[in-house]
């Protein structure tokens, strides 16, 4: 069984091959055609993969919870990468993690604040043909590996496994129920959520959403939405807002970000 330390060495190994690969991006020919679904944003992510050997840069600017209880409230900020690969028509490989993060902390009249970067997450997502054209889904796995600063990293690894499905109901509107599964520490922790996504104008469309975490000690609900503008078919601006419904729930997820589509 390899180490703690070889399996961090090789995830390393492999942002850094992602990395690079990125960089080499902007020399390309961006596609012509239109981009396929982004995975930000929203709790549940696309039904579809990227066409083999095309890729996505999705990047949070940054995206943000705030809670406020018993007096203490803490804000903390994260500027989430996904990088995305395409490998056949059904399967693609994802990247993630955030180089900075910060929180700021005041309880008592006394403030603290923090940043460092956060935990780093390799994912497998593989989304089959299905026999009816209205309905699509895909599942992803991944593995989190406890790589971030003292602040921002779980502590252990995470191991999890998701599924969102989709039903097209025409006229750029649909419907979706996602539902996921974490294992940390020998518990398990669950995340439901159904949402609508329909278009507004052009290329702008929105989203309402809900969201529901329980297992693990804890549980939160949250509802809310957000907007999505496609440029020039590759290139998706986007903000979001989901409030807390449950004393649990941290008051505000938050955020705005930009994804960007090579093929």
């Amino acid at each position: 069984m390899k180490s703690v330390h070889a399996c961090r060495l090789g995830l390393r190994r492999v942002a850094l091959r992602m990395l690079v690969f990125a960089s080499l991006l902007p020399c390309m020919q961006l596609a012509h055609a239109d981009a396929p679904a982004f995975d930000r944003p929203g709790i549940a992510f696309a039904t579809s993969v990227l066409p083999a050997g095309s890729f996505d840069w999705e990047q949070g600017l940054p995206d943000l919870e705030r809670d406020n209880t018993d007096g203490t409230r803490s804000t903390t900020y994260a500027a989430d990468t996904t990088l995305r690969l395409g490998l056949t028509s059904t399967l693609e490989v994802q990247l993630a993690g955030s180089l900075w993060n910060r929180f700021d902390l005041r309880a008592a009249g006394v403030s603290t604040s923090g940043t460092g970067a956060g935990d780093t997450r390799l994912a497998l997502k593989w989304a089959p043909a299905l026999s009816s054209k209205n309905v699509t889904f895909a599942m992803l796995g991944s593995v989190t590996m406890d790589t971030g600063s003292a602040a921002f990293t779980n502590g252990q690894s995470i191991v999890s496994l998701g599924a969102t499905v989709a039903r097209d109901l025409g006229d750029g509107r649909s419907v979706a129920f996602y539902a996921n599964v974490d294992r940390s520490g020998g518990a398990n922790t669950w995340t439901l959520s159904p949402s609508f996504g329909f278009p507004i104008s052009g290329n702008l469309g929105g989203y309402v959403e809900a969201g529901r975490t329980f297992g693990g000690g804890a549980s939160s609900t949250v509802a809310g939405g957000g907007l999505t503008w496609l440029l020039r078919d590759r290139v998706q601006l986007d903000i979001y807002a989901d409030g807390g419904l449950t004393h649990g729930s941290p008051d505000l997820l938050a955020g705005c970000g930009v994804s960007v589509f090579w093929k």
